[in-house]
């Protein structure tokens, strides 16, 4: 009995029937992706049909968008065409941070958005609960004002709360009011609109690795002094240059963390230069940094209120590899000045007592 019991498993495991099975397995999940993929374009598709376009007007006249205001609570941010208005010769700035130029591909992206925007009018009682007040209370909902070369207003909303479209199709739809309309609108697609200036700009200002720092130098407005140079340490491959007999390193890694302020450096805020200069050399930081392949990157700081700001500048000689890299740092920071965090500026300011070595006692001379 067990000889033929073995025999039956042993055919059912057969190569033929295990072909078989895979062969099942694959038709039944194609067909099954087939009816996903065909319900949701048929969703899709009746949501082009259905819903009507939100702002014709601007999609008209796009080209013509000049300035967009985005409010949350006490959140405001504005974007601007520093120009004509014409999208060919202009750029995009941030109004709140002097004109400082933003990423047009993700202005030109929420301009497109917006004049492609479509929905369908959603009585109030088919709006949730959660929903009614993130829609009128400004300081959840996000208020948007499109205007054109003039001024006028060529589009505005508020927008709200974003939700998946009943059906379990995987399309999510956002509530939006219409400036002037009485009824939320759901957007034919997810809509999302941030208020946060960082989010307009490339935050990365630096990008220099440690492993490329050879030199490091630091002052602050005490006079205070550090310097650091690269060793042949894994361990630690930064120590202070020309350290003084008697002494030594209490906490290697700061050396490191010093050499690595310029990795992926971010800014929190961006002004003119000209507009507020930074105090004299006396009563600034300097923080000045030579790679392996000659870039030097000098950046000289102030504290003004409860921020610090720092003015960047790069040099390179003209037969350097690091040249054009140079080059590219300073079109993007000649002119301006760049509110640093608060963490960054630890890390560039000179303490060579309080924080990276200490005196070691000198031995006590033998006794006879």
């Amino acid at each position: 009995m067990n000889e033929t019991h073995k025999t039956r498993s042993r055919k059912w495991a057969s190569p033929v029937n295990l072909l078989i099975l895979l062969v099942f397995i694959f038709v039944a999940g194609m067909v099954a992706l087939g009816s996903h993929l065909f319900m949701e374009r048929s969703i899709v598709k009746t949501v082009e049909e259905q819903d009507e376009h939100l702002f014709p007007r601007l999609s008209d006249e796009s080209d013509d968008v000049a300035g967009i205001l985005i409010e949350r609570g006490q959140d405001r941010l504005e974007l601007v065409r520093r120009n004509d208005g014409r999208r060919d010769d202009t750029q995009w700035g941030l109004a709140n941070w002097d004109g400082y130029p933003v990423d047009e591909e993700k202005v030109a992206g929420l301009i497109d958005d917006l004049a492609a925007l479509r929905g369908v009018e959603t009585s109030t009682d088919q709006i949730s609960a959660a929903n009614i007040p993130d829609l009128r209370d400004r300081n959840t909902a996000t208020e948007v004002t499109v205007r054109d070369n003039e001024g006028a207003v060529v589009a505005g909303l508020i927008i709200g709360d974003t939700v998946a479209t009943p059906g379990g199709a995987e399309i999510n739809r956002t509530f939006v009011q219409p400036r002037g309309a009485e009824r939320a609108w759901l957007s034919a697609r997810e809509i999302r609109v941030p208020v946060d200036h960082t989010a307009w700009i490339s935050p990365i200002i630096l990008d220099i690795a440690p492993d490329r720092i050879a030199v490091a130098k630091l002052r602050d407005t005490d006079g205070n002094r550090l310097e650091i140079e690269r060793q042949e340490n894994i361990e630690q491959p930064f120590k202070p240059t020309n350290q003084p007999e008697g002494t030594r390193v209490s906490e290697p890694w700061l050396l490191t963390r010093v050499a690595a302020a310029l990795e992926k450096l971010q800014i929190v805020e961006a002004r003119k230069a000209d507009d507020t200069p930074l105090p004299t050399d006396s009563d600034t930081l300097e923080a000045e940094f030579k790679t392996l392949d000659g870039l030097r990157v000098k950046l000289a700081m102030a504290h003004q209120g409860d921020a610090t700001w720092a003015e960047i500048e790069a040099q390179a000689d003209d037969a350097s590899t690091a040249k054009p890299e140079a080059d590219s740092i300073n079109a993007r920071t000649a002119g301006w000045h760049f509110r640093l965090p608060d963490f960054v500026t630890k890390d560039l300011t000179a303490n060579p007592e309080a924080t990276v070595r200490e005196t070691d006692r000198a031995p006590e001379p033998a006794q006879r």
